[in-house]
């Protein structure tokens, strides 16, 4: 087993060689790991087609949450005062994969903003957590003192409950630690390529793979698994002992492939794995040009070749997100900012909204099948202390980006155990307490896994059609041209033009939009009809028609120097690239004929009529 862990760890971190995406990629069979939209989820009660339409369905909400809320973009953790707690992590540096491919011995002579310990650094204002005594001292609507900003709802952020429960899947962030941890903006530290590989990366993920190794029930694992304490302290002991047991571990005993509580487990874990490399690969720095855009040969090689980490990926959206429908009631009269009504009122919308959405659609994951058998009380102990041996190897990476999430992931994904197995959404009251941490945790999971999902079908499809250069763009993934005329995520690509900006074109080149957003209606489309209008407001349409496009047409004229002047660089980037001798990106502009959009043509509109009379009658 050993040999073949090896070889899953090198193909997922070695970046050799990786700089950019190939322009000149050929198509690829689709049916080599294609995974049919038909197909079910295995382990889960759900097709890999019908994840794809929810996760399109709720990525805007879900976006608008983890982004525009200061409930849920500040996160706390305890990130610099923990050290690893099952070997010395002097290996554990942060490296740069720059290093490598240039075969450079000092960083020193690395560009700074290539630099590992750049890249790996946290950004922006970070606030220390206050003791309840300063709370209680300071405003409650400034318990930060303006540390992480003025703009910022601090009552929205601060977490005023730190006592934690024996039925949580994570350690609590300030167990051995004198300090309470800081906040941090997960909006100004995205989770992206940092560099970060070599021994210290394959020894974590090493870590956690091994104890995923569930072995088949003897009798005297299983006594010892009955006996297991809950506390924290023991399982890190037990686990430094698998450790150095490993080897006759796995040589002495075989796995059992067939429980599925234990299969679960591990593709929770490997689904983890495949999303963060998923996002490492979205978004990647081009050590050439100093550039972040998708790889798509970063894809290839980690999750293009292999499906079953793909479907892992499915299956971890599906468990998240049940975990997170589960949760509607218990939300529904939650507070997220005790001092700004305005805030709570939003962030409490957008949530409501998201979990109604979630609770409608057919239950996904059935966590009501797993921990049934007699000896399934032992067995759930077992993993709960795996899986909190699993959170508190994420004080061993070395790179504070990589912890950060890390460190939210895992917390996401055992809030989401916990939510599954420990609550009952007929009561409230007894069930255990859900902290801001918590909550923080798996919303951004969630938004992970749907980034994951999103990005994962945009590289899938460029290697399918062989145009690298070229990404369909689903709803999940966030960008400036969000929503067509009817409400929709488009259906575009993303292209790259000539000074290294992305721009979006939609598939039936109906719409093409470069630099600005494509209005929901142009002054010359006719608005929908409406059934209880007069004469009058009939006249007045017409005329907000022909004035509205009348200056329309005097705008695009002021427009005009601005828009020539865009041209001509585009070009001359184009023509400098020839010149080198480089790929030449593709024409980001083209002169058209004007067309009526699918929702304006005479068809449409007389559907639109035919509706507004039938609900009339």
């Amino acid at each position: 087993m050993r040999p073949a862990a090896r070889l899953f760890y090198a193909a997922v971190f070695a970046f050799g060689g990786l700089s950019n995406a190939s322009h000149n990629g050929t198509p690829l069979d689709p049916t080599k790991c294609a995974l049919e939209p038909s197909a079910m989820v295995s382990d889960a009660c759900v097709s890999y087609g019908s994840i794809d339409g929810i996760n399109d369905m709720i990525s805007t909400t879900l976006n608008s949450i983890t982004q525009d809320t200061d409930f849920f973009s500040y996160y706390r953790l305890n990130l610099f005062n923990k050290e690893c707690p099952f070997w010395n992590d002097a290996n554990s540096m942060c490296g740069n994969i720059a290093c490598s491919v240039n075969t450079i011995d000092s960083e020193e002579d690395i560009p700074l903003t290539w630099r590992a310990e750049e890249l790996s650094k946290l950004e922006g204002p970070k606030a220390n957590h206050p003791p309840r005594k300063i709370q209680a001292e300071r405003p409650k609507e400034r318990p930060l003192q303006g540390e992480l900003g003025e703009d910022v709802g601090e009552s929205c952020v601060v977490e005023y409950d730190d006592e934690c429960d024996d039925r949580d899947y994570c350690v609590p962030e300030d167990e051995g630690s004198a300090g309470k941890g800081d906040y941090v903006s997960l909006v100004d530290n995205p989770e992206r390529f940092t560099g970060y590989s070599g021994e210290g990366a394959h020894q974590v993920w090493n870590a956690i793979y091994n104890e995923n190794c569930f072995l088949k029930p003897i009798e005297e694992l299983e006594e010892r698994t009955l006996n297991v304490p809950m506390g924290g302290l023991q399982a890190a002991s037990d686990f430094r002992n698998v450790l150095q047991k490993e080897s006759q571990r796995l040589e002495g005993l075989p796995l059992d492939n067939e429980c599925l509580e234990k299969r679960v487990f591990h593709r929770l874990i490997s689904g983890m794995h495949a999303s963060i490399s998923t996002h490492l690969c979205w978004d990647y720095l081009n050590q050439t040009t100093g550039q972040w855009h998708p790889n798509v040969q970063c894809y290839k090689d980690r999750l293009h070749d292999h499906p079953e980490r793909i479907s892992n990926m499915y299956f971890n959206y599906a468990l998240v997100s049940r975990a997170v429908a589960k949760l509607r009631k218990h939300l529904e009269g939650y507070t997220f900012c005790t001092s700004d009504p305005a805030q709570d009122l939003k962030t409490k919308e957008r949530v409501n909204k998201l979990t109604s959405t979630l609770s409608t659609i057919p239950q996904i994951f059935d966590e009501n099948i797993m921990f049934q058998d007699p000896g399934a009380l032992g067995l759930k102990e077992d993993f709960r202390n795996r899986f909190r041996n699993v959170s508190r190897l994420m004080d061993c990476v070395g790179c504070d980006k990589c912890r950060l999430w890390g460190k939210l992931q895992v917390k996401g994904y055992g809030t989401a155990l916990k939510v599954l197995f420990e609550y009952d959404e007929t009561k409230n009251g007894e069930n255990p307490t859900l902290h801001r941490t918590e909550l923080v945790a798996l919303i951004n999971t969630l938004g992970r896994i749907s980034h994951s999902l999103a990005a994962a079908r945009s590289m899938q499809r460029a290697l399918i059609t062989g145009n690298t250069h070229m990404f369909p763009v689903h709803g999940a993934i966030p960008s400036g041209h969000q929503i067509n005329a009817h409400g929709d995520k488009p259906k575009g690509r993303l292209l790259q033009d000539g000074v290294g900006n992305y721009y979006y074109e939609n598939e039936n080149e109906e719409d093409y939009v470069y630099g600005r957003e494509a209005p929901p209606r142009y002054p010359w489309e006719r608005p929908p009809p409406n059934p209880d209008a007069g004469i009058i407001e009939d006249f007045m349409v017409e005329w907000n028609m022909i004035w509205g496009t009348v200056g329309y047409i005097f705008q695009t004229w002021i427009d005009l120097p601005r828009t020539l002047f865009q041209l001509g660089a585009i070009e001359s980037m184009r023509l400098y690239n020839y010149w080198l001798g480089l790929p030449v990106p593709p024409r980001p502009w083209k002169l058209k004929a004007p067309e009526p959009r699918e929702h304006t043509k005479r068809r449409a509109y007389e559907q639109a009529q035919a509706q507004a009379h039938r609900d009339e009658l």
